[in-house]
């Protein structure tokens, strides 16, 4: 056990600290979401909830012009249980998540060669790009994109909103991971690996006290 977790664990109570670990266990990084661009930050905040509520870990945020504020009362506090990373233009975050290792999708409503969500084959690293609310993924998303995927709708709809076309693509893809971990003989290749789980509870950790540099001492990073 680490340091972190012998000086914080005791201060809380055992059903938080039970819930946590659960949480983690579960964790995914195998399948990541990027939000390019979005300008409702409504919209992002619920997206962000139900990436915490299907237990995906990854969310990146293509935010050039600056933050885009959160809306508190609709994340509930969702992002603090996330790794939001923010990157200033496409190229550098579709690359780096390709240099990781991930194939990337583009969302898209419609079009000539798209996949549906449910062709995806998630047994490989994937990351879902969406675009913002009015205009959609940007033609350099469009150009650096492996395949594009859409929702498929039978009604009279012709696009969903951005939290929901996320919340949707979330469950099919934690269910469908479900359903390869059952499969498959290596279960925890979808799961985050040790040594990620560890420093993400680490962090969880001191985001559950006040003034962690006081409990943990002036000689712990923080």
């Amino acid at each position: 056990m680490s340091r972190i977790a012998e000086t914080i664990e005791p201060l809380l109570t055992e059903r938080r600290v039970k819930r946590m670990k659960a949480v983690l266990a579960s964790r995914s990084d195998h399948v990541a979401f990027v939000f390019e661009r979005m300008v409702d930050p409504h919209n992002l905040s619920a997206a962000l909830r139900s990436l915490d509520a299907f237990s995906f870990q990854d969310a990146h945020l293509i935010q050039p012009s600056g933050e885009l504020g959160l809306s508190r009362g609709i994340t509930i506090g969702s992002e603090r249980w996330l790794s939001l990373h923010r990157h200033e233009d496409t190229g550098s975050c579709l690359g780096a998540l390709k240099g990781a290792g991930y194939r990337v999708y583009a969302s898209q409503v419609a079009g000539e060669g798209t996949l549906r969500l449910e062709e995806i084959d998630f047994r490989r690293r994937a990351v879902l790009v969406f675009g913002n609310e009015h205009a959609g993924v940007s033609e350099e998303v469009l150009a650096l994109a492996d395949e594009r995927f859409r929702i498929e709708m039978l009604g009279f709809g012709e696009s969903l909103n951005l939290s929901v076309a996320v919340a949707i693509s979330a469950f099919h893809a934690r269910a469908t991971l479900a359903r390869l971990m059952t499969e498959g003989e290596d279960a925890e290749r979808y799961l985050l690996p040790p040594e990620r789980r560890e420093a993400i509870y680490a962090q969880w950790l001191r985001q559950s006290v006040k003034r962690p540099d006081l409990v943990l001492g002036a000689d712990e990073e923080i």
